[in-house]
């Protein structure tokens, strides 16, 4: 039998796992696993026990949101050979695994970790940390991890916008300087993400179609100060058509960014508090996060992977 660690967060969501966990473990069993159990108790938890004991198995499966993900991502991080992982999202929005096509009902993404194939995907280094599919400063970034969770299980997507229109008056203003491939921008900014996925907070912030969660490269979007009504509507209707021709907000991809700032910065990682630095280097690992998805993504890889199984 297949050997597997099974983390979960049984706060995550509606905390909907505890009525589901019965089921979810049969499918599992039922899929050819021997499979150990850890509930986690506290931040950096999933880390620890993947770091500690990742190399005993060949699968290890976490339920919870995307944060839980984070977590078991950077313990993986720490191990010299990746164990294949999969993802049952028990979370509020669950980014990640919509642009995997990991289906948002626990049963049915359970079956998917017996049945899917293994993706190869890219996971973004930030500073000492990790991220799955953002990191990002500024307007509404910090509003995830500060609304509260009973908020979360309640409302579930409202929670957020209901907390970000507290923070509008407050929105603060970073002098910055961004480096990437050899290009130097110097401005005044009010929020930026850097990603690994098609999906934001819910939002598809970006049009292009030909995205891959395994080249190798962020997709980095940036917005700078506002100074006036005109500016911000003109940067709202960029933000809706995603045809980002304003002069306030500029797009690029790269797979190694660094960023200076005059102050210190507040950052969010995959939706969670990521701490406070005012120099900040994002590297992009290709390929470092084996996870089972939908057949239909893991055919769907780049041609730099590709080549490199050829």
């Amino acid at each position: 039998m297949k050997k597997m660690l099974f983390v979960y967060n049984p706060m995550a969501g509606k905390e909907q796992i505890k009525n589901k966990l019965s089921d979810i473990i049969q499918i599992l069993c039922a899929g050819g696993f021997e499979i150990t159990i850890f509930a986690t108790q506290g931040k950096e938890d999933a880390t620890r026990i993947v770091a500690e004991r990742g190399t005993e198995y060949e699968y290890i499966v976490c339920s919870g949101g995307d944060g839980t993900l984070n977590e078991v991502t950077a313990g993986l991080m720490h191990l010299e050979k990746h164990p294949v992982c999969g993802y049952i999202p028990a979370g509020t929005v669950n980014d990640f695994a919509s642009s995997l096509k990991i289906p948002k009902i626990m049963k049915n993404a359970a079956k998917l970790v017996v049945e899917g194939s293994v993706f190869h995907c890219d996971v973004g280094q930030f500073n000492d940390r990790y991220f799955t599919y953002v990191s990002g400063f500024g307007a509404f970034t910090e509003v995830s991890y500060q609304t509260p969770q009973e908020w979360k299980n309640a409302l579930g997507k409202a929670a957020y916008f209901i907390e970000a229109l507290k923070h509008i008056p407050n929105i603060k203003t970073h002098h910055m300087r961004i480096e990437y491939d050899g290009n130097v921008i110097e401005d005044n900014f009010i929020l930026g993400l850097v990603s690994n996925s098609v999906s934001v907070a819910g939002y598809k912030a970006y049009s292009k179609m030909n995205i891959m969660m395994d080249d190798g490269m962020f997709e980095a979007l940036f917005i700078k100060e506002i100074r006036n009504p005109l500016e911000l509507q003109a940067a709202l209707n960029a933000l809706m058509t995603k045809k980002f021709d304003t002069e306030r907000i500029f797009q690029f991809s790269s797979s190694k960014i660094k960023i200076s700032s005059d102050d210190d910065v507040q950052w969010t990682l995959d939706g969670e508090d990521g701490g406070v630095f005012r120099e900040v280097t994002m590297r992009n690992h290709q390929y470092a996060l084996p996870i089972i998805c939908d057949k239909s993504v893991s055919e769907n890889v780049s041609q730099k992977y590709i080549g490199k199984c050829e």
